[in-house]
């Protein structure tokens, strides 16, 4: 499949909303719950259950480290509105991504090992989280979380035929 403005867009678009979470955080969430729910709506059909999977499953993932006092989102005990908003939008572009490049689940697992504690660091260096834990184990937490997540949310459409 080749790639089109649309993609270009949408990665740009989910790169913008990540740094302006990070950043802004809570002054934030209107804007990006507005880009979250335009994603949705722009995402086709065929891509949507699969996207609310994705973010409803990185939703679960979050709130379960933030619970278990792994992490924590700066000012909240609960998962913060502008994480969802992210939440929502990944999973949109993701599977815009993952219909492009048709990627197996074990590099994918890999990528997730290494994206998911980069994330972390970022948002921990800009203030967005904060260690509940060891810095160390939080971030070996995150590695083998997301290198199980992204090939999780990824398996079900891998494995069905694109419509």
């Amino acid at each position: 499949m080749k790639t089109h403005a649309g993609f270009w867009l949408a990665t740009l678009g989910i790169n913008a909303a990540w740094l302006l979470a990070i950043l802004g955080h809570d002054r934030v969430n209107a804007v990006l719950l507005a880009g979250a729910v335009l994603a949705l709506i722009f995402t086709p059909a065929h891509r949507r259950r699969w996207a609310l999977l994705a973010a409803l499953t990185g939703i679960l993932m979050d709130s379960l480290w933030s619970y278990a006092g792994v992490l924590h989102f700066s000012g909240h005990s609960l998962l913060p509105l502008w994480m969802i908003a992210l939440w929502l939008a990944f999973g949109c572009w993701w599977f815009w991504l993952l219909d492009l490049i048709k990627a197996a689940l074990w590099p994918l697992a890999v990528l997730g090992s290494i994206a998911g504690p980069l994330a972390g660091i970022i948002g921990w260096k800009l203030g967005a989280i904060q260690p509940g834990i060891a810095p160390e184990i939080m971030l070996l937490l995150l590695s083998v979380g997301w290198a199980a997540f992204l090939p999780a949310v990824s398996w079900p459409r891998l494995n069905k035929p694109a419509p």
